[in-house]
């Protein structure tokens, strides 16, 4: 079973270092696309939606956040309630998610070369299961 989780564990710091390269030139880290994907993918959102999508604290996200709007790709404006924040994107930021995405697919594609459909998905399911595992520890 240990090698399961050491191959799993290894493939992760390859993986995030060949995002980061691809990621650079666009002025972006892997945790910021990640958050210019999920509010262009899923919509505007509040930093508690985003710490419990990610399972991190919210005030983790406030710096990403931060960063993202110095660079004018996000705005936070106000939502139902006048506390909360809500982050959406700019112009701009659907101009470099656009961008990034055309990258970050391309490597995707060339890392899943070799690998069929139904692997893909059996070891999606693996992976799904593993994180609703994990939840409950």
């Amino acid at each position: 079973m240990q090698p399961f989780f050491t191959t799993l564990k290894l493939i992760s710091r390859p993986y995030s270092s060949k995002m980061h390269d691809l990621l650079m030139p666009l002025g972006l880290t892997e945790i910021q696309w990640g958050l210019i994907r999920i509010l262009q993918e899923e919509g505007p959102s509040t930093f508690t939606d985003v710490a419990a999508y990610w399972r991190v604290e919210k005030p983790s996200v406030t710096p990403i956040a931060q960063k993202l709007v110095d660079q004018d790709l996000i705005y936070i404006g106000t939502g139902q309630d006048k506390r909360q924040k809500v982050m959406h994107l700019t112009s701009l930021g659907v101009l470099k998610y656009k961008e990034a995405k055309l990258i970050v697919e391309a490597f995707q594609r060339d890392l899943l070369k070799g690998i069929t459909e139904e692997e893909r998905k059996i070891t999606e399911r693996v992976l799904e299961k593993l994180l609703v595992n994990i939840k409950g520890r």
